[in-house]
């Protein structure tokens, strides 16, 4: 495997992690403003990572089984910290905020991928074709909606 392949194929597991991560946010918040916000989310991060499929695709790799069940096993213990206090933060808030905030990051990472491969697609053509500067827009959108709900909760975990 490649560095390129590694890296995109940790990208690809990332995105099934956050996936799962945001469906379990979702859950407890269905008809919210923030359940209506990482629903749209939940599609767009899908749509994102299909795309990163092509990418992988496009550059002749493919996508590593091994590397996915691990993130989605990490963010399944990440899930134990809501159900198990003594692994936990110390406040139901405090787990939410932090998930808001993992799943933040993830997006800046995803947001900093897209700028690699763009520039990376100025001298590959094998990368032709793909809106890097649009997803990366939309990554820094996506980041800027959760924002106001992580600031919320933060609000929330430690105040009061």
């Amino acid at each position: 495997m490649s560095g390129l392949d590694g890296y995109l194929n940790d990208h690809l597991a990332g995105a099934s992690a956050a996936i799962r991560l945001v469906e379990r946010c979702r859950s407890r918040e269905p008809d919210t403003e923030l359940g209506r916000v990482l629903q749209d989310l939940l599609g767009e991060i899908g749509e994102d990572r299909e795309v990163l499929k092509r990418v992988v695709g496009a550059l002749g790799g493919s996508a590593n089984p091994l590397k996915r069940a691990g993130a989605v096993g990490v963010e399944r213990l990440g899930s134990l910290r809501l159900a198990l206090p003594v692994v936990g933060v110390g406040s139901p808030q405090a787990a939410r905020l932090e998930e808001l905030e993992v799943l933040s990051l993830g997006i800046e990472g995803k947001h900093l991928l897209w700028r690699a491969l763009g520039r990376l697609a100025d001298s590959d053509g094998r990368l032709v074709g793909f809106d890097f500067a649009g997803l990366e827009r939309r990554a820094k959108a996506q980041r800027d909606r959760l924002e106001r709900f992580r600031l919320e909760l933060a609000a929330a975990a430690f105040t009061g």
